[in-house]
């Protein structure tokens, strides 16, 4: 081939300049960036969805346990063995003189059921650990016969959250 003087400033060689890589590898970083944000923003929102279904599901559980148990109860007691009834604590008589004691103690919500001599305890979740929690058990009027379980719940830096479970002392309203 021969070459004429003036072809020889333009011709070219194969591949790319160092500006094209420098634009390519710009471009792949931002596309990487993003993908790494939208891969953090999912696991976050599938965390908190997880942690709202667990708090779903517990409180579905604990509503109804309550009022299964509430409605089949005759009657509060104020005192029975060491037990006292107050905001955090509600105990039922139940029929055939067996007791279930339900007593807020901090961070979890004890059940008691004693029958005859025997006792089981069982502890029901309430809300996650990171969340500020208080329960309040509001007994029922001579005349109403309405057992209310209070959950206010806060987080850290976020507003607070109350919640009512209510049922029916032996099933009266039914």
């Amino acid at each position: 081939m021969i070459l004429r003087e003036g072809d020889r400033g333009r011709r070219r060689r194969a591949g790319f300049t160092l500006m094209e890589m420098v634009v390519v590898m710009w471009g792949m970083g931002i596309a990487l960036a993003m993908g790494l944000a939208l891969i953090f923003t999912t696991a976050s929102t599938n965390r908190v969805g997880s942690v709202a279904a667990d708090r779903i599901g517990h409180r579905s559980e604990l509503a109804r346990q309550l009022r299964r148990d509430v409605g089949r109860a005759e009657t509060t007691l104020d005192r029975i063995d060491d037990f006292k009834a107050s905001d955090a604590c509600l105990i039922l008589r139940m029929p055939g003189g067996s007791v279930i004691v339900y007593q807020w103690r901090g961070k979890a919500l004890e059940r008691r059921e004693k029958v005859g001599g025997k006792e089981r305890v069982q502890i029901l979740p309430i809300a996650p650990r990171e969340t500020e929690t208080k329960v309040v058990f509001i007994r029922p009027a001579a005349s109403t016969g309405v057992v209310t379980l209070r959950v206010t719940e806060r987080k850290p830096h976020g507003p607070e959250d109350v919640s009512e479970l209510s049922a029916a002392l032996g099933g009266i309203l039914r």
